[in-house]
């Protein structure tokens, strides 16, 4: 059987290279999708999908307008391809993985809202440190969900680079996992369709089994819809 099809959405200016070694390491075939002059359809042989990190939500979809201090860095034609993205793969079935702004997406498509500047709040100051990407940053840990099943229960390094984070939990969402100061840094649908880490695991999956095994998973349960597709 062929290795399953993963959708990769991302922005133009997101190196999209870590998303595809690491959906190639995991045994699948990455396709990448940015914003263009429409919305594209999912492909009709689509079998997952990565949301990628890269640019803020637009904070009007969480009922918000542009906090002071805040600088936009906001991707408006990328919410749009994403949310139609979201929509058909819901729609469809097919498993989801959010990384980074991948996470907060989810989060606002379900309803929740978002800190638009960490360093604003109570929050600790090291989800943003001035380091490599690969750098780990601080540990987060699992509390059950699918999440639990596939890193463990015990303290987990991650490395960090975002700004903004959960605020309010969407509808229907379970956090699953959480740094030390209490941020969520991991949400899932009950059925395990969606899963979403606010860390970057492509930038650590050739070297960390925790990392690699979310794509892996990802890729697994894309095969096995492939499967069933392809004998029903």
């Amino acid at each position: 059987m062929p290795a399953p099809l993963i959708v990769i959405t991302a922005g133009h200016k997101t190196p999209p290279e870590p998303y595809e070694q690491a959906v190639e390491r995991a045994g699948g075939q990455p396709r990448v999708v940015v914003p263009g002059d429409c919305v594209p359809d999912l492909p009709d042989d689509a079998a997952g999908l990565i949301l990628a990190g890269g640019a803020s939500v637009q904070p009007a979809r969480y009922g918000s307008g542009i906090e002071p201090g805040v600088k936009p860095t906001m991707d408006l034609p990328r919410d749009e391809l994403e949310w139609a993205i979201l929509d058909q793969a819901i729609g469809r079935g097919l498993p989801i993985f959010g990384i980074c702004r991948g996470l907060q997406v989810v989060n606002v498509y379900y309803g929740g809202s978002l800190h638009q500047e960490l360093a604003n709040t109570s929050y600790a100051p090291f989800h943003r440190p001035d380091q490599s990407r690969d750098h780990l940053a601080h540990p987060v840990r699992a509390h059950g969900g699918r999440l639990e099943g596939l890193l463990g229960s015990e303290q987990l390094w991650v490395n960090s680079i975002h700004r903004q984070g959960i605020k309010r939990i969407g509808a229907g969402l379970l956090a699953t996992v959480f740094a030390d100061d209490g941020l969520i840094e991991g949400v899932e649908t009950p059925d395990g369709q969606v899963l979403a880490v606010q860390w970057h695991p492509e930038e650590l999956a050739e070297r960390d089994a925790a990392a690699h095994v979310l794509f892996a998973d990802l890729v697994d349960r894309s095969r096995r819809l492939t499967r069933v597709g392809v004998t029903s």
